[in-house]
């Protein structure tokens, strides 16, 4: 077993025998890190931020909670009342479309088979555990 290991050794000590290290420049780390930094200067790197999903839950409940309003209250019926000319016109061009298409959209959704239904609070459990399970793996 130790002839083995001297022969390693003194394998290795004849490749390395023969090789001749070479001294870099006084400037080669200088001269590295110029040419890293031109690189970087001309492919710059730009990194895009996702939009955190608390931001993004907001926005959805504001957008719920208008859709909510417009549907609930009957807002353009209100607004219709006003004998303002400026009003009316606000309510012809806006609201009313909007409070329309709202009803539209309601009316269709409600009309959707069951089966639509599941598949969405599938899909969203879905979303909700894998994001559950990341954040347990990243806290172990």
């Amino acid at each position: 077993m130790q002839k083995e290991d001297i022969y390693k050794d003194e394998f290795i000590k004849k490749l390395l025998s023969g090789v001749e290290l070479e001294e870099p420049s006084t400037d080669f780390t200088k001269n590295v890190m110029d040419d890293v930094m031109q690189d970087w200067l001309v492919n710059s790197v730009s990194v895009k931020k996702k939009m955190p999903v608390k931001r993004l839950l907001i926005i959805i409940a504001i957008v719920l909670l208008g859709v909510i309003i417009l549907i609930g209250t009957d807002v353009h019926s209100i607004v219709a009342s006003w004998e303002h000319p400026l009003v009316q016109q606000l309510n012809a061009i806006l609201i009313q479309p909007i409070h329309d298409l709202l009803l539209g959209v309601v009316d269709q959704m409600v009309n959707l088979p069951a089966i639509v239904y599941i598949i969405m609070v599938a899909a969203l459990s879905l979303v909700v555990f894998d994001n559950l399970a990341k954040k347990m793996l990243h806290q172990s």
